[in-house]
């Protein structure tokens, strides 16, 4: 069986503000498929559902993965295929919780009224989110990302990028699903199973408080590789709420790690 793990931690900068945690995880498990997913809903005056636009970033991963088959990877277009699975799904669910719940006075009364107005023709952009995730199923990993965090493969010992970072992803500044070019922006890769041990996928706040992508690696990566190998599921999740509520940089942090049965 696979071993996995996904958890989230609030940020101390939101609790001492009050503020939600606007990050997701999620794992999944089932016979010879595992998910894992990381998501990240944005901080800022207009993302006024970026806790829910998260939740469902996760949800659209696990729906689209779940619909995965053997057939369906012979596909040319497989990618492709999971790219409009999770864009439409996300949009759906955004929609459809919209429809039901529309702003409310509350939600609205920090905001100008440009700000309201651009919410009103847009709605989707209150929901705005990162998303990152990775699953393994039957003899393939299959890697999704868009916006900042991360998903990395692991092989032999070592974790690397499985996409080039956007141009758009510079400080605070980051792709998101409620743009209208999201699919674009939205990345998906197939990798043979045979070629790597596994993924680990993460959201900005759990790579942030590490000055260096290799600090990060040798520092938190490896580690939780090693605890997780030997299962020591309990350490890996202290260690994921002290980085959030005590030793990171105050934002939610979010993790998703999976690896193949056998090394």
């Amino acid at each position: 069986m696979d071993l996995y793990l996904a958890a989230t931690s609030i940020g101390y900068s939101h609790i001492e503000r009050n503020v939600v945690c606007q990050d997701h995880s999620s794992s999944y498990h089932y016979k010879n498929r595992t998910i894992v997913t990381a998501c990240d809903g944005h901080g800022g005056n207009l993302y006024i559902r970026s806790d829910r636009g998260s939740k469902f970033a996760s949800e659209a991963i696990l729906y689209a993965f779940k619909k995965v088959d053997k057939e369906f990877l012979r596909s040319k277009r497989s990618e492709t295929h999971i790219r409009l699975e999770i864009l439409c799904k996300w949009n759906e669910l955004v929609e459809k919780d919209y429809s039901e719940f529309p702003f409310t006075e509350k939600e609205l009364s920090t905001l100008n009224e440009e700000e309201k107005e651009l919410l009103f023709q847009e709605p989707q952009i209150a929901y705005g989110t990162t998303l990152n995730g990775a699953m393994i199923f039957d003899r393939n990993l299959i890697c999704v990302s868009l916006g900042d965090g991360g998903c990395l493969v692991l092989k032999n010992g070592m974790a690397e990028e499985i996409f080039p970072e956007e141009e758009e992803n510079v400080g605070n500044i980051t792709c998101s699903m409620c743009q209208s070019d999201a699919f674009k922006h939205l990345r998906a890769k197939i990798l043979p199973l045979e070629e790597v041990d596994g993924a680990i996928v993460f959201t900005d706040g759990f790579i942030n408080p590490y000055r260096t992508f290799d600090n990060f690696c040798t520092s938190c990566v490896k580690p939780i590789v090693e605890s997780l190998k030997r299962g020591e599921k309990d350490k890996i999740l202290d260690f994921v709420s002290k980085l959030g509520t005590k030793i990171g940089i105050g934002d939610d942090v979010s993790l998703g790690i999976i690896l193949k049965d056998k090394f």
